[in-house]
């Protein structure tokens, strides 16, 4: 095949990766990349091979200033961020590719694709960086490579064909001509007759270079290059020192971001965030006496941020004023308690929100410490939030890892209660009873903002015969409520029909349309619970997870977070079978009144073959994140840190200067020198000079020894070890033969085309004998220089006889001494 069709063929598939890892980038609509692979492939056969479709040079540049124009809207169109600037970057480059498919290929033309591509691969790990891109980097590579090897090829053979180089001149400067160009003769000038004549590497390189390029060797060549090259990038990569990528990362619309949980929440983000599928972290429940992870078989809780007071003004749920609370470090897990280790690996790209002791942290509650648990995590136990400390806050970020000792218990009582760990007393009484029962008023709105829920509520524990006595009974008739018995539906945002703007979205939900999400459900039953004087609060966080057979771990994502109910319980007032001892301040009990039928309302786990390979992918994609995007100052540290420590720790000590200058000091005292710890010492610098003058004077003796004998080592070493020439060595031979008798060849000049001239020159002549020779030597040269092959002890011989013949034979002929041979143009 014709090395410019190699050539078109690889940069067509190079631009057709390029704009696949856009389509994978988040792009958000794939039809143009997908388009644009289409035009690729394609521009092959309608441009390069059938001429039918070849744009005019100035046409394409006023495409392409149309394209710069629509790409400048997109770029500055409201709302105008990071993200949709990168895809108004991406459009333009594929509409720039695009025209430059479709015109007559030259130099330049190739040059352009070649550059775009690279920058669409640049965009496209803005974008995102998947692991689905990671693998496409890989064909990328290798066909970069080959595109650029065809490159070199292709410009060499114009640079040696003058008539290759005067067509494509002619197809670069060309004049204007139609957009749409017809070979049939009469209907277009002399130039514009077809695609450009393909060159064949035949004929403008020598012989076995010409077969070593359009055979199948390029292409071993290329693929050793490439696996070398990804060898050397892997290496690079992981032993260059890195910087936190946290911040700027975030910068990009393909990663970056926070969970939502803040210290307020309105009735629609949480609506927003149950709709994205970004990853948050990933759990592993690991059991402490056998080391081996638990497959959940229901729904953990990873516990957020607690909200207190509802703002009805902007329906939004703030945390409370309570501002003494108890916060410690995390304490040790306590005695006779079943507990499992929760292991955390953070999503580093997604920056979790402040607290008022640090940086949020998520976990199963409550959250004992384990012998590798951070110092820097504490523990508001007056509020159930976990966070972890910086000593920057500016600066503060989730760690990369962190775990602790949680419980572990089914479902029932035991998994719903959770013990208050403040004495109910002072400050903290007041935050109990008054804070958690206030019902939020608004006059602006109507006299009693939840008459409709108050009246529901009674109507509820009426209807149940539960006795308002036992505030146990009473919570889970109102759970059932939502649950079971009130028929609600659940939905992620509220249809505009429903929706009534002079009453409270919360009164609406219940009393009339009783369509909402999981903060809908939490947030009317709290305002129950506070209506029957019952403390209660809502808890964020996030519910379920996928969890992966392959990695043995529950993958947390966005569209998990959820919200319900924590309602105080007195001591007097627990249920069998706990006790009051259990539970001397009272307890928590977890309330969540959100249907089953929730979005990831149960514990995913894919089965069948489909299923375990997405595992898989899963699992490939969590290893890309943290040991490849993620792979930050911290995650090296704690990757090397043992292995440095391993293998410097015996050798420390040689590289300290304190001990060094301890160890020089005590050798000299014992030489009756004492010499002390400051800058200058007299008796230091006159050793320093000593050693410093015996070390020139026995450079100086080797060099001098050194000179004598080495004359006779070389001599042993060429009885010891003879050179056994090779081909490459004849050859040279030849040419200093060629030499002596006049005959000097140009740097520029290959061998092949140095004996063509003197096979010329010598044809006719008394030298003429000498030809047959010259040539059977460098075609043994091209054979073991890039044919691989060898020559046998007898062929060596030979030639050795025949390069003495042929130094004879020019030495009695008639040398007409031609000087510097030189060809080319």
């Amino acid at each position: 095949m014709k090395v410019e069709r190699l050539l078109q063929i690889s940069l067509a598939t190079l631009a057709a990766i390029g704009s696949l890892l856009l389509a994978v980038g988040q792009y958000g609509n794939s039809i143009l990349p997908m388009l644009a692979t289409v035009a690729a492939f394609s521009s092959v056969y309608f441009t390069d091979i059938r001429g039918w479709i070849r744009l005019n040079r100035n046409i394409a540049n006023l495409a392409a200033l149309i394209a710069v124009m629509f790409s400048f809207i997109d770029f500055w169109e409201e709302p105008s961020t990071p993200a949709t600037k990168l895809h108004a970057i991406a459009k333009l480059l594929i509409y720039l590719q695009i025209v430059l498919l479709f015109q007559p290929k030259t130099t330049r033309v190739y040059w352009h694709l070649a550059i775009l591509s690279l920058l669409q691969v640049v965009v496209a790990a803005a974008l995102n960086l998947s692991v689905t891109f990671g693998i496409m980097l890989v064909p990328y590579m290798l066909a970069a490579l080959t595109t650029l090897s065809l490159f070199f090829i292709y410009r060499e053979a114009l640079r040696v064909d003058p008539q290759l180089r005067a067509a494509h001149d002619a197809i670069e400067n060309r004049p204007i001509f139609p957009v749409f160009s017809r070979s049939a003769e009469g209907n277009s000038s002399s130039v514009d007759r077809g695609p450009l004549v393909g060159i064949q590497l035949t004929g403008h390189l020598p012989a076995n270079l010409a077969a070593v390029f359009t055979s199948g060797k390029m292409f071993g060549q290329v693929s050793r290059m490439g696996v070398f090259t990804l060898c050397v990038t892997v290496i690079l990569f992981y032993l260059f020192p890195r910087i936190d990528q946290g911040r700027w990362s975030q910068s990009f619309g393909g990663a970056g971001g926070t969970t939502g949980f803040k210290d307020q929440i309105s009735l629609n983000s949480m609506g927003e965030m149950l709709q994205n599928d970004q990853s948050v972290m990933r759990v592993t429940l690991v059991d402490p006496t056998t080391e081996i992870p638990i497959e959940p078989q229901f729904e953990p809780y990873f516990r957020g941020t607690v909200l207190v007071n509802y703002v009805a003004s902007n329906r939004t749920w703030i945390s409370g004023s309570y501002a003494n609370a108890r916060v410690t470090q995390l304490e040790p897990p306590p005695d006779g308690k079943k507990l499992y280790r929760q292991e955390v690996t953070t999503n580093r790209n997604l920056q979790f929100d402040r607290t008022n002791e640090g940086t949020l942290l998520f976990s199963i509650y409550p959250a004992y410490a384990s012998e590798r648990t951070s110092r820097s995590i504490v523990d508001n136990q007056s509020l159930g939030i976990i966070s972890y400390e910086e000593s920057s806050p500016t600066l503060a970020r989730q760690p990369q890892e962190y775990e602790m000792m949680v419980p572990w218990t089914g479902l029932g009582l035991e998994g719903q209660l959770t013990p208050v760990r403040e004495p109910m007393v002072g400050r903290y009484r007041r935050y109990i009873d008054q804070e958690l029962t206030k019902i939020p008023l608004n006059k602006d709105i109507a006299d009693d903002l939840f008459d409709g829920i108050k009246q529901e509520a009674r109507d509820i524990l009426q209807r149940t015969e539960v006795d308002p006595a036992d505030p146990y009974q009473v919570m889970k008739a109102l759970e059932r409520h939502f649950v079971i018995d009130g028929n609600y539906t659940y939905s992620l945002g509220v249809p505009h029909h429903l929706r009534n703007p002079r009453l409270d979205p919360i009164e609406n939900f219940v009393v009339h349309h009783r369509t909402g999400h999981c903060e809908y459900f939490a947030s009317a039953l709290t305002i129950m619970l506070r209506a029957q004087g019952i403390p209660a609060r809502i808890v964020v966080g996030y519910k379920g997870g996928e969890y992966n057979s392959v990695g043995k771990y529950v993958a947390v994502k966005q569209l998990h977070a959820h919200a319900w109910v924590e309602a105080y319980l007195p001591a007097k007032a627990i249920p069998a079978p706990a006790t009051a001892e259990e539970f001397p301040y009272g307890a928590w009990v977890r309330l969540d009144p959100t249907p089953a039928s929730r979005p990831g309302s149960a514990l995913t786990n894919s089965g069948g073959m489909f299923g375990f390979a997405w595992d898989w992918f899963d699992y490939l994609e969590q290893g890309w994140r943290d040991y490849v995007v993620g792979m930050d100052r911290e995650r090296q540290n704690e990757i090397y840190e043992p292995f440095t420590k391993r293998i410097f720790k015996p050798f420390e000590g040689w590289f300290d200067r304190e001990l060094w200058g301890e160890w020089v000091r005590e050798k000299l005292a014992s030489l009756g020198i004492n010499i002390d710890e400051g800058f200058f010492s007299g008796y230091a610098s006159l050793i320093t000079m000593i050693l410093l003058l015996s070390t020139a004077v026995c450079f100086e003796l080797g060099r001098w020894l050194l000179r004598g004998i080495w004359p006779r080592l070389r001599v042993l070493w060429r009885k010891w070890f003879p050179n056994i020439p090779t081909g490459q060595g004849f050859y040279f031979k030849m040419e200093r033969i060629l030499s002596k008798a006049g005959w000097t060849r140009k740097p520029s000049t290959t061998p092949q085309e140095f004996v063509d001239a003197l096979t010329e020159r010598m044809t006719g002549t008394e030298n003429a004998e000498a030809v047959p020779i010259m040539q059977r030597v460098v075609a043994c040269y091209y054979g073991i220089r890039f044919g691989r092959q060898t020559l046998s002890d007898e062929q060596q011989r030979e030639l050795q006889i025949q390069l003495v013949a042929m130094q004879n034979i020019l030495q009695r002929g008639d040398r007409k001494r031609g000087g510097v041979i030189e060809t080319g143009p």
